[in-house]
């Protein structure tokens, strides 16, 4: 006698399993971008200080270094250097003071052959407030 087939069994659909590990790798993967990009802002930031120190400190230099025999070429980089510079309260007031001193060489066809004692006492009381 032969027996009875066996039944097949019910072949089931497959199941879902709740896999999260593709988040966890995500959030792994975000916190390592930010953690990278702080650490190079800040490299940046402490970068472009330097940077800007060692520009001013060239510019002071230029300041110093100008030439007051020639009133008119003084003049106008006396100007352009300390408007670069004149980023305090005490140095913005002595800058506004320094500019109506500087038009009359800058302005004429013929300037003043040298600059006042008055004027290069204003410019050098300017640098030296800069200069702190």
């Amino acid at each position: 006698m032969q027996s009875q087939p066996e039944q097949l069994r019910e072949i089931r659909d497959l199941v879902t399993i709740p896999d999260v590990s593709f988040y966890f790798f995500v959030a792994a993967v975000a916190v390592a971008l930010l953690f990278i990009g702080a650490i190079g802002y800040m490299f940046y930031r402490r970068f472009t200080a330097r940077k800007r120190t060692d520009i001013r400190k060239k510019v002071l230099r230029r300041l110093r270094e100008v030439d007051l025999s020639d009133p008119k070429r003084a003049a106008y980089q006396i100007t352009r250097y300390g408007r670069y510079l004149a980023t305090e309260e005490r140095s913005r007031k002595l800058f506004a003071q320094l500019l109506p001193r500087l038009e009359k060489y800058k302005f004429t066809p013929d300037p003043p052959a040298h600059f006042s004692q008055e004027d290069i006492q204003f410019y050098d009381l300017f640098v030296e407030s800069v200069d702190e």
